[in-house]
């Protein structure tokens, strides 16, 4: 792909992004989008430097005149005269987002009930069951689409009970997260960021309703520990901050799960020697799947602000401009992984991907992740005889987008039990 040709927010492009990657790691590692104040970090190396200081590469964009999440002023607006006053930054509604030290507190709120091995093993059979569960309910059909019979339902589940939101509220659950996460790909039209906005707020006028349970009936789930949880050991979190909490656990605990193990078995199929590799030796699973976030990283990529006039490579970038790391280019940096375009499931240094970032801003929720795929692939392939992709029904596409990387559907044909 010719340099002048590359149009990241092209649909084709984002179909396949993998030739505009290539050329961009070769050409330009930091290439500023025409006629835009951003610049997209693709090199291995200078994503690692740029998530590592948050000095000078901010998360909170509204503080340095960097570009605003919630881009419409009246989409903003509805936040503050009907939710919680969430403005056009980040840092005010989504805390988990904001620049040390602030963030550090946060976290260490939420660590001890996700990131711990004792919570992981105590979720191990919960996931067990709930993956076990979802395939007994297609085990004889013989066929599936993969997104909408499993995909999706396992870890909207899992997050779903941990957090401790009633499970016969997923549906709408999912529709509020699917909006929570739609402004990531910018360019929103106002209608879009005002249907956002509207059910961002409904989102957090029900997690307040179960938070307020939670305080008088407090159970072991996320909620209940927020809601008795005290910032610094001093004072109580605020409806305000419990909602911003959870409504970024809840997003990141399911949609690039889903993604991934969608993607994970994509891969699998496509080239069967894989497949039968994974039957015969499933300990090669925990490999297989940080192979899968490494070519098919979930998140592409996300934003960070500039400080202060910096340059990365000797391009300059000035104070208040964007930066994109790009997550998806990086996991295929040559300079890192060798021959990165094809997929190695013996590969050494699979596990070094980034597509769970690093630094203070590293996902949370990527231990739970890990969990999930590498149960979802045991189970399914243990389960499921002769799992093959559906011969006429797939045309492989993806959900459009500039951050996010799946596929819409993928129907899989089985022998049944």
């Amino acid at each position: 792909m010719n340099l002048k040709s590359i149009d990241l927010y092209n649909p084709e492009t984002q179909e396949d992004w993998f030739p505009a990657y290539e050329t961009l790691l070769e050409e330009a590692p930091v290439y500023q989008i025409p006629d835009s104040t951003i610049y997209v970090i693709s090199k291995y190396e200078d994503i690692l430097t740029v998530v590592r200081d948050p000095k000078t590469f901010s998360n909170q964009p509204e503080l340095y005149g960097g570009d605003p999440l919630i881009e419409h002023a009246e989409a903003s607006q509805y936040y503050i005269d009907y939710g919680f006053g969430k403005d056009t930054g980040r840092s005010r509604w989504q805390l988990l987002g904001m620049d040390p030290p602030d963030h550090r507190k946060y976290r260490e709120v939420i660590d001890s009930k996700m990131m711990s091995k004792s919570v992981l093993e105590g979720i191990r059979p919960f996931v067990e069951e709930t993956v076990d569960l979802l395939i007994d309910g297609f085990a004889q059909s013989g066929e599936i689409e993969l997104v909408g019979d499993f995909a999706t339902p396992l870890p909207v589940t899992i997050i779903t009970a941990m957090i401790g939101f009633p499970l016969e509220d997923m549906p709408q659950l999912k529709e509020w997260s699917v909006a929570w996460a739609l402004p990531f790909a910018r360019n929103l039209t106002l209608e879009q960021s005002m249907d956002v906005a509207r059910k961002g707020v409904e989102f957090q006028d029900y997690i307040k309703r179960i938070a307020d349970e939670r305080r008088k009936n407090p159970t072991d789930d996320i909620i209940s520990h927020l809601v008795q949880a005290r910032y610094e050991g001093e004072r109580l979190l605020t409806d305000h901050e419990i909602a911003s909490i959870i409504d970024n656990m809840y997003v990141g605990g399911n949609e690039t799960t889903t993604l991934t193990i969608t993607s994970g078995l994509w891969i699998m199929l496509r080239e069967p020697s894989i497949y039968q590799a994974l039957v015969r030796d499933p300990s090669k699973i925990p490999n297989f799947a940080c192979e899968v976030m490494r070519i098919e990283s979930p998140t592409q990529g996300l934003y960070r602000t500039v400080v202060e006039d910096t340059e990365i490579r000797g391009v300059p970038l000035p104070k208040g401009s964007t930066v994109h790391i790009r997550y998806g280019a990086a996991n295929r940096d040559s300079d890192v992984f060798e021959c990165p375009a094809e997929f190695d499931m013996e590969r050494e240094n699979a596990s070094h991907h980034i597509a769970f970032s690093q630094g203070e801003h590293g996902c949370p929720g990527a231990a739970l992740a890990r969990l999930e795929q590498e149960i979802a692939y045991e189970r399914l392939i243990s389960r499921l005889p002769n799992l093959r992709l559906t011969s006429g029904k797939n045309d492989f596409k993806h959900l459009p987008g500039f951050v996010l990387r799946g596929l819409k559907s993928l129907y899989l044909s089985f022998d049944p039990d």
